[in-house]
């Protein structure tokens, strides 16, 4: 030890010697720092200064004037409205001409243009053939890096303002008929007005009212076809190897569900899927009566019994097909389908052939059970009893197949007809259809699961006509206090009801929810988030300036003066110096980061220890590597250094960058000493700063290892390459 202070102390003095040795010393100790703080300081808070980055908006819009609102609508000059109030953006109004030229020539660094039709098309929202409005976007990439990305955000910006002006000036002129009728209602007319606007609105409820009514009914139906879909599967599993088949099918019923309307459809073709498997089930009876009935005498006892089973079966088909029949009958009742149309008829002829199938497996089943009874009545099985108990069992099969392919000829589309009169009412719920779609487009392809999703198809559709409603006794409340205020006479109490102010409720409407951003472990500018990358990589290239301009090595005639220490002697005592002026570079960088450029550590001693320790890691890794390998080892030190600028997890989240990125990472030891800063600026959370700290200090380990074991072998090796260097009279 005394040998390795003793080598120290003679470096000192040979650098504090002459004032050119102090000058390198200071500016070793100087660089590292100004690099951090100039980087940390421009970068504080450049997207707070986005208001001087030109945006061009180009407004040819026409507007649009129509039958679904009594005034003209022009989105686009609403927009252009909003924009002049917003300071995101240098936002440049002009002709779409010049900004799409000035986006060309670099005068402006985006531009949106807004197109002639743009009101119209946003208008077809209220269309069955919706069509999305588009905005013409033109951005110079060429320009810079980052500059398209902040205007691509002013894009966004202006995309959401486009949605909430165009929901908040529907709303706004919907409410402002509402408020025109209020400001007329002092006419002798008025009343008679406001009666039939009362009128309309009741109406509107009972519409909804009974969208409710059949949402239900449509549950109701998906609860019978769950007991369908039950008893098929049991009735097939007895008839040896449908039971998969069976399953596959009802599998198919719930895999198109989507929407609202889907989920109908969904029930429907539940329905449909649990019929076929019902004809398997009832084709497999011929088989199944001849087997149970074909050794009578040996079996006699278990035929019979097999018989019963079956029968009961039956019974059970025949009571979903009445309990299908009766809802599809309700159903039907409670449409708006015209009394003589063809559509109604047909559906009446399917549902009158539900119930002849129904009267038919009564039939079968009460048959099957006769037939049993003459089982147990005598040896031989009367052949008669069986071939009529096959007849009913094939006539059963054909009434069931023709019904099923009836089913999905005329029943489900004139279905799906129905459900469409209650579409209008149930689009003013739009959420509650979302949520549907939600639920209905995670339904399983498997058999196990077909009973889950039609209970998940039932509880949206009941929670449909819950919001349906709901929607309905917000309306009729309404309506009964519009009407009081009516029957009174009182014209300030119906002025009252209706003049509620409706420029905030069409505010509200357009956006109803508002990000309440709460950060976790706050920094306070994007620069202070960098202040980690930009302090260390300055500290790493500082590191990499001393063993290219301090020598690493001690020549001959010193190591003679200084007593010829030994090998590891001199790697140890002549890196202190090196790991003194890290400590510098490090007190200097980040001190001045936190007294001068006024970045907050929660934790400022440990955010100060974190810079010490990378300190000495960074300049023992470069002192090790040029001390080992030569020159080659200051290319190395190159090397790492550029990998970390990427790779070190400072600036671009690792997630984001190539996989050989991430690979690399975990050996660059930059990376802990950014994950350790980080959590002494920010805040500590479990041992995250110590354990990062720990795998920093490993690092040492390893580069001992090669300073004081590897690097002596390579000694000669290094010797032949710079003499090889040398002969070139280029490379030194």
């Amino acid at each position: 030890m005394r040998m390795i202070g003793r080598i120290f102390a003679d470096d000192v003095r040979r650098l504090t010697s002459n004032v050119a040795a102090i000058i390198i010393v200071l500016g070793l100790t100087v660089i590292p720092a100004l690099f951090a703080w100039f980087n940390v300081a421009a970068c504080w808070n450049p997207f707070g200064n986005t208001k001087d980055l030109q945006f061009a908006i180009a407004n040819d819009d026409e507007g649009y004037q129509g039958s679904l609102l009594p005034m003209k609508v022009n989105i686009g000059d609403q927009v252009v409205s909003s924009l002049r109030a917003n300071s995101q953006l240098d936002w440049t109004f002009t002709s779409s001409e010049e900004a799409i030229d000035g986006t060309r020539s670099g005068k402006f660094y985006a531009a949106v243009v807004i197109p002639k039709d743009f009101s119209k098309t946003m208008m077809t929202f209220f269309s069955s053939d919706a069509d999305h409005a588009t905005l013409d976007y033109y951005d110079n990439e060429k320009l810079n890096a980052l500059a398209p990305k902040v205007t691509d955000q002013g894009a966004d910006t202006m995309s959401a303002q486009i949605n909430e002006t165009f929901a908040k000036t529907l709303t706004d002129a919907a409410l402002g008929i509402a408020q025109t009728v209020v400001d007329q209602l002092d006419r002798p007319e008025a009343q008679d007005r406001i009666r039939n606007f009362n009128d309309n609105i009741a109406e509107l409820a009972g519409t909804l009212t009974q969208s409710a009514t059949m949402l239900r009914s449509y549950g109701s139906l998906t609860d019978s076809a769950q007991t369908l879909l039950d008893s098929s599967q049991q009735l097939v599993g007895q008839a040896d190897g449908n039971a998969k088949d069976a399953i596959g099918k009802l599998d198919g019923a719930t895999d198109a569900v989507s929407d609202l309307t889907g989920a109908v459809d969904s029930s429907i073709g539940a329905v449909g899927d649990a019929l076929e498997s019902s004809s398997s089930g009832i084709a497999a009876l011929g088989t199944r009566i001849d087997t149970l009935m074909g050794d009578v005498d040996d079996q006699m006892t278990t035929a019979a019994g097999g018989l019963d089973q079956l029968a009961a079966d039956v019974r059970t088909q025949a009571s979903s097909y009445g309990t299908l029949h009766d809802q599809l009958q309700s159903i039907l009742d409670s449409s708006q389908l015209p009394a003589d149309s063809t559509l109604r008829a047909q559906l009446q002829d399917a549902i009158d052939r539900l119930g002849s199938t129904r009267d038919t497996l009564d039939a079968l089943a009460a048959q099957l059970t006769q037939t049993a009874g003459n089982v147990r009545a005598k040896v031989d099985a009367n052949s008669q009893d069986r071939q009529e108990t096959k007849d009913l069992a094939a006539q059963a099969k054909s009434s069931i197949t023709g019904l099923s392919d009836d089913f999905d000829t005329t029943v489900k589309p004139g279905l799906s007809k129905v459900a469409e009169s209650f579409t209008s009412a149930a689009t003013q719920l739009g959420s509650a259809a979302a949520t549907l779609k939600d639920a209905l487009g995670d339904l399983d392809d498997t058999a196990a699961d077909a009973g889950k999703q039609l209970d998940t198809v039932r509880d949206m559709l009941d929670g449909s006509a819950d919001d349906l409603s709901a929607a309905a006794d917000k309306l009729s409340d309404f309506s009964t206090r519009l009407d009081k205020a009516l029957t009174s006479g009182s014209m300030e109490t119906v002025k009252e009801v209706l003049g509620s102010g409706s420029g905030t409720l069409a505010a509200t409407l357009a956006a109803p929810v508002q990000l309440d951003h709460k950060a976790i472990f706050p920094v306070e500018s994007f620069g202070a988030a960098l202040a980690p990358f930009y302090t260390f990589i300055p500290l790493f290239v500082g590191a990499t300036l001393m063993v290219v301009g301090l020598k690493v090595t001690m020549d001959k005639q010193r190591r003679q003066d200084l007593g010829n220490p030994k090998a590891w002697q001199s790697y140890l005592g002549h890196y202190c110096v090196f790991g003194l002026i890290s400590l510098m570079q490090s007190t200097f960088s980040l001190g001045g980061t936190l007294l001068f450029i006024r970045v907050h550590a929660v934790h400022p001693l440990l955010f100060m220890a974190t810079g010490w320790l990378a300190g000495i890691v960074f300049s023992l890794f470069t002192y090790t590597m040029v001390a080992a390998f030569g020159n080659v080892g200051k290319a190395l030190c190159v090397l790492v250094l550029v990998m970390q600028i990427t790779g070190s997890d400072g600036a671009y989240p690792l997630v984001v960058l190539p996989h050989y990125v991430n690979a690399v990472s975990p050996f660059l030891p930059a990376t802990y000493a950014i994950r350790a800063m980080r959590a002494a600026m920010c805040g500590i959370y479990g041992n995250q700063y110590w354990a990062a700290m720990g795998q920093l200090a490993l690092f040492i380990v390893p580069l001992l290892f090669v300073g004081l074991v590897l690097r002596a072998p390579l000694l000669k090796f290094n010797d032949w390459v710079a003499e090889k260097a040398e002969t070139t009279k280029l490379i030194g």
